[in-house]
């Protein structure tokens, strides 16, 4: 496709999309067609900053439209496995963010429907291409650390997240909304797949703020080479927190260890009265008007690159694994009891 521009189809108007609509219309080999959401006013507002000349509330009908290549999927976290499946179907490409699919049957559909069709499908997890966990995967790799032999990692946010950004909390958790990122972050460093895990998980405070879901979720992970990691994922994070993510890895091999903190952006520091906080300087933001920004819009800038023929920063598989495991956690925390990862 390297000589055509590629139309672009965004499903999802919220916060992501617009991620979404920014990289695909700023990027010369791409540009944004349709806009699609089930909150009208969302999409066209969307449409208008993009420039897109066609919007839809319904993903089925904006498919139809014949200007599109390749569709970005960016509904929340339980939203995703509908209109991945109708977009391979309808032979379009398709960019989806994490995770594949919240139910694991739904995951494994979408993989076999990858797997009869020529399209290309990417899952968006950002972090492969953060600088701070692509430089520890070249150290992990080259055995500057000798052999993993155990991780510590905290990805969590403040509760204004679950209560107050996301209008869909209920139906989701820490462990789906963050874990899904943790969990493929520990499998790309260590380059190895988790064999068994055991969970335990809280309830109550979110509850009683009326958002129906898990506080958090403490999981232990095996992994097949014998690597051992320990992983929260919480929502209840105190809202005084200068970010509102809290994002830590440590890992410890048998000649030495590395100290990631991904998320601290302390070269920016703002104090207006109301505490610290930090600008997200690595992610977002862009050097330029015609720059795409930090490494979070360089991970769906690949997706074109795939479309070129570059290997995928995330597959199907990678996405169906991150789902094994996100849904082995769930039985585990209700079970109290260790639950090997088919």
């Amino acid at each position: 496709m390297r000589d055509s521009i590629i139309g672009i189809g965004i499903v999802g108007a919220g916060r992501w999309g617009a991620h979404h609509a920014h990289v695909f219309g700023t990027l010369p080999r791409s540009q944004v067609i349709a806009v699609c959401d089930s909150n009208g006013e969302a999409a066209h507002a969307l449409a208008r900053d993009a420039k897109a000349e066609a919007v839809f509330t319904d993903h089925r009908e904006m498919l139809r439209h014949s200007g599109i290549d390749a569709v970005s999927v960016a509904t929340p976290d339980f939203a995703h496995a509908a209109v991945i499946l109708d977009a391979l179907a309808a032979g379009k490409h398709v960019l989806t963010e994490k995770p594949l699919s919240t139910d694991l049957r739904e995951a494994e559909a979408i993989k076999a429907a990858v797997d009869k069709t020529d399209c290309v499908l990417m899952v968006d997890f950002h972090n492969r291409v953060s600088p701070a966990f692509a430089a520890a995967r070249e150290e992990i790799s080259s055995g500057a650390i000798g052999k993993p032999a155990h991780v510590s990692a905290r990805l969590s946010n403040t509760v204004e997240v679950p209560l107050e950004m996301l209008g869909w909390s209920s139906k989701s958790s820490a462990l789906w909304f963050l874990g899904s990122h943790l969990v493929d972050i520990l499998r790309f460093l260590l380059n190895d797949d988790v064999s068994r895990v055991f969970a335990v998980s809280g309830e109550g405070v979110l509850q009683a703020r009326g958002v129906d879901t898990k506080d958090f979720h403490l999981s232990i992970l095996e992994f097949r080479g014998g690597t051992k990691a320990v992983i929260e994922n919480s929502w209840i994070l105190s809202r005084d927190n200068p970010m509102i993510f809290d994002f830590k890895v440590e890992l410890v091999g048998t000649a030495g260890q590395l100290v990631l903190n991904p998320s601290h952006s302390g070269s920016f520091q703002k104090l207006d009265g109301s505490g610290l906080s930090y600008q997200d300087m690595f992610g977002i933001t862009p050097a330029g008007q015609r720059r795409i920004g930090g490494f979070v819009h360089e991970s769906i800038a690949r997706f074109l690159d795939a479309l070129d023929g570059a290997p995928l920063l995330a597959s199907a598989d990678d996405g169906l694994a991150a789902t094994r495991v996100l849904h082995s956690i769930e039985l585990s925390a209700a079970s109290g009891l260790p639950v090997d990862v088919g």
